[in-house]
């Protein structure tokens, strides 16, 4: 039997398949990236007196910590999204997350139990990293497997949205507290909230996701009794797969990994840390350009179903590295004279370049697994790219900031990064788009 052909043979609603994975991704990312809107106020709760900069350096490692853990999530979850099904899978992970974030908001302060704090800390950050590590792999492999195969790149799509509306979502939820709380009330008990709200919804959604379908793919798989035993070595084993994952890593994943992270996070960080920028202004700056990029991530996940995965993201990559040095240069003369039209203009387009290589990602990689280790392949593809390109990329960037004295020697880093990814996608991964092509023909 062709499972292919099964899958499509009776199409859900692709509408609420992909709207309920998105809810339940978006929600983990919002638990997962709070902790960066919160950045320089865990820093002050969390981390002893000293310098500064390097506290704010410290407080980046904490975030990039975290990435080494994902690795983790993807060897325990993907395959078991590939051995009893996508649905149950990131369920479990949603769960994890939310209690893990929940805990969170209910740590005692560095004041009040010393380094037992920024402990307790730096090991919810590492169960944090393991939810999510095996949470997105089976999101984005349950929504390709529901999604005509024409179709993939814009359903897809949407889950790459997420990641950056978890944060606007983070972002606002700070936002409002820092508006309407004292300065005192939000180091007292208000920096709490925003962890402490995640409960209730954590509940709605695993509700939700406990009521999805599993995938027509998976589904087909299982009846066929050809559900892998052993999908990690599989993947492992398998040469096609070992040059599918390294096309992945260094060409897919490593130039989202640089986009998003610079575009979005680290640009946290530099307006916050090296700029001086007033947190609610860096927030509300950061909010408005992911409000802005959010809709074209389905236009250029529709735009990769017609012209091709990896020549989107390409274009999409030279265009980030040819403007991002300008782009920091201008924020930088903008936060000067607090000219936050013109930086918010800057930021948004890098937002939007970032989508533009983020957006054809998923359907990408998941074509580049059989069904029996898809999610394994995808997970491995995604975490081992984020480590190497994306998640220290904010600490390695101030740390370069701080002992150059130049602020635009992060950005510098940045670009230096996405040079090996535009050369494997340029090289190989187009190629690799065409050939699929063809085989479909």
């Amino acid at each position: 039997m062709d499972i292919a052909a099964t899958a499509a043979s009776s199409p859900p609603s692709m509408s609420r398949v992909v709207g309920t994975a998105s809810f339940g991704t978006m929600l983990e990312y919002y638990d997962f990236l709070v902790y960066v809107a919160l950045g320089s106020t865990l820093r002050a709760l969390f981390l002893p007196e000293f310098d500064p900069f390097v506290s704010s350096i410290l407080t980046a490692g904490t975030f990039g910590v975290a990435y080494l853990a994902r690795p983790l999530g993807t060897l325990i979850f993907s395959p078991m999204s590939d051995r009893i099904g996508r649905k149950r899978a990131f369920v479990i992970t949603l769960v994890l997350m939310g209690t893990s974030t929940v805990l969170m908001g209910c740590l005692p302060t560095y004041q009040s139990a010393g380094i037992f704090a920024p402990v307790c800390l730096l090991v919810l950050r590492i169960i944090q990293g393991i939810a999510l590590g095996g949470e997105y792999g089976s999101a984005a492999v349950y929504v390709m497997e529901h999604a005509p195969r024409e179709r993939r790149g814009l359903f897809t799509s949407f889950l790459q949205s997420t990641a950056s509306l978890g944060l606007l979502l983070a972002l606002l939820v700070v936002s409002l507290l820092n508006v309407y709380l004292t300065p005192a009330d939000f180091a007292a008990w208000g920096w709490r909230v925003p962890f402490l709200v995640s409960a209730p919804i954590v509940l709605v959604a695993t509700y939700i996701r406990l009521g999805m379908e599993e995938t027509p793919v998976f589904q087909a798989l299982k009846e066929e009794g050809g559900v892998s035993r052993s999908p990690l070595a599989d993947t492992l084993t398998s040469r096609a797969s070992w040059k599918n994952l390294l096309v992945a890593v260094f060409g897919a994943q490593g130039g989202t990994s640089v986009t998003l992270y610079t575009s979005i996070i680290y640009m946290l960080y530099f307006l916050q840390n090296v700029l001086a920028v007033p947190v609610f202004e860096a927030n509300l700056c950061v909010g408005v350009a992911i409000l802005i990029a959010a809709p074209l991530y389905p236009l250029f996940g529709a735009l990769s179903d017609r012209y091709g995965r990896a020549w989107i993201m390409l274009v999409g990559m030279v265009l980030w590295a040819g403007t991002a040095y300008p782009c920091f240069a201008q924020i930088v003369a903008s936060a000067k004279i607090q000219a936050w039209p013109v930086l918010i203009a800057c930021i948004s387009l890098l937002a939007a370049l970032t989508a533009m290589v983020m957006a054809p990602l998923p359907a990408f990689i998941a074509d580049s697994f059989p069904p029996q280790s898809r999610t394994t392949g995808f997970g491995l593809s995604q975490q081992i790219g984020n480590i190497l390109f994306g998640g220290f990329l904010p600490m390695i960037s101030l740390a370069l900031v701080n002992w150059s004295g130049n602020p635009l020697a992060g950005i510098v880093y940045s670009i230096v990064s996405l040079l090996p990814c535009i050369l494997v996608a340029a090289v190989w991964g187009v190629r690799i788009d065409r050939q699929r092509s063809s085989d479909t023909q």
